[in-house]
């Protein structure tokens, strides 16, 4: 479970903010502690090292990654009557929500994790990982509506899931390079998830 404090939690959105700006390398805790307005030896008191910040961050992020997605047993339900236009969509999640701060701190996060993919394994295995996670709760759904007549047996669902999380990562990499950031807001994105949903409908029955 994720605990800050005040301080704490000062300590770590600086931390968060500068990094997806300037890049980890080039952010110091004298940084941090400067823009806060404390002393540097503060910083300790609550992060051992500035490594031990993007810990607590890459923590976080895997904590509230999932929060916005559907259960998967509920997505199966919906996908039974849904249009394909419907579909994309509820598979394509986003960080939105009432918590705006919380909503600023995954989108930053993620452009951190965006920004380190091929120096930092740690960064390069959530991005993994995370994007396979995505990939079986796809397939889980649509196998369902295999299952139950809803999708086409003859339809590649592995192609199509895999096609569908890449194109929702590279979407995110321009994309969450701004906090003011709203699904749909690029015109590429739109294009893309209709040709997805365009896809989809040639398999549902």
């Amino acid at each position: 479970m994720i605990e800050l404090s005040s301080t704490k939690e000062k300590i770590f959105d600086v931390f968060v903010e500068m990094t997806s700006t300037l890049g980890y390398e080039n952010v110091t805790t004298r940084d941090i502690a400067k823009q806060i307005g404390i002393n540097a030896a503060s910083i300790y008191y609550h992060f051992e090292s500035k490594e031990k910040i993007l810990e607590f961050a890459y923590d976080y992020y895997l904590q509230h990654q999932f929060d916005n997605r559907i259960p998967v047993e509920r997505a199966k339900k919906y996908l039974e009557t849904a249009t394909a236009d419907e579909i994309i969509p509820l598979l394509r999640y986003s960080f939105v929500s009432a918590d705006q701060k919380k909503y600023v701190r995954m989108v930053l996060i993620t452009k951190i994790i965006y920004m380190r993919i091929f120096q930092d394994p740690i960064a390069n295995k959530i991005f993994t990982d995370v994007n396979s996670d995505n990939a079986n709760y796809v397939l889980a759904i649509l196998q369902h509506g295999v299952d139950v007549g809803r999708v086409s047996p003859d339809f590649d669902l592995t192609t199509f899931s895999d096609l569908l999380v890449g194109a929702i990562s590279m979407m995110g990499i321009q994309a969450f390079a701004d906090t003011d950031y709203s699904v749909g807001q690029l015109e590429r994105e739109n294009h893309i998830c209709a040709m997805l949903a365009k896809l989809l409908s040639t398999a549902l029955t």
